[in-house]
């Protein structure tokens, strides 16, 4: 745990919004593995994976990961690099070898079409695709430094169910879709994010 300390630290320096996202990301996988009753270390894994699934972007310069306006392709190229980075980054760590298949993996696409190496289908590995859902579902609900108006939860939910089967796994996505609206501050925070 030291050493995810170290590198949320590490993020947290230059960018704020990266750290929140991360602790969002690790709380609504945890959250989900719960409900999805998978057994307790797994809901361990799923969080230690939430944390660090951005300490990639440590290589990404200032001036695009923090930039106000739509990327140019050769920034996005850059952007691309931070699942392959960081799963390095944590491969080099005794005992997080699995964490760093599915960092390595989380922006894969169940069509095929997503970065990575071009996985599809149940090819990515189980937490990756969870993975996949929840870091959307958060960085879609939250403000970014390139759009200033978040989605609310339904929209959302509506975004993921209709990615569903192409961007994301439509049993995973239909599962998560379940979880959110189950929660009992649900509509809480669908009128906190309207």
């Amino acid at each position: 745990m030291s050493i995810i300390e170290t590198f949320c630290h590490v993020i947290g320096e230059r960018d704020k919004y990266t750290v929140e996202h991360s602790k969002n990301v690790a709380c609504l996988m945890a959250g989900f593995a719960e409900y999805a009753e998978l057994p307790v270390e797994d809901v361990t894994l799923a969080y230690v994976v939430g944390i660090v699934h951005d300490v990639g972007k440590v290589s990404v310069p200032d001036h695009i990961l923090n930039k106000p306006g739509r990327l140019t392709e050769a920034e996005f190229a850059i952007i691309r690099q931070h699942p392959e980075v960081g799963a390095d980054i944590l491969g080099e760590v005794e005992g997080l070898n699995k964490v760093a298949t599915i960092v390595r993996h989380h922006h894969e696409r169940y069509d095929g079409k997503g970065y990575g190496t071009g996985l599809a289908g149940d090819a990515i590995p189980f937490f990756s695709r969870m993975l996949a859902v929840c870091d959307s579902f958060d960085a879609m609900t939250t403000v970014r430094c390139y759009r200033l108006e978040a989605f609310s939860i339904a929209k959302a939910l509506e975004e993921i169910s209709r990615c569903a089967g192409s961007q994301f796994d439509p049993v995973i996505s239909r599962c998560f879709i379940e979880f959110i609206s189950s929660r009992p501050d649900y509509e809480h925070l669908s009128a906190a994010h309207a």
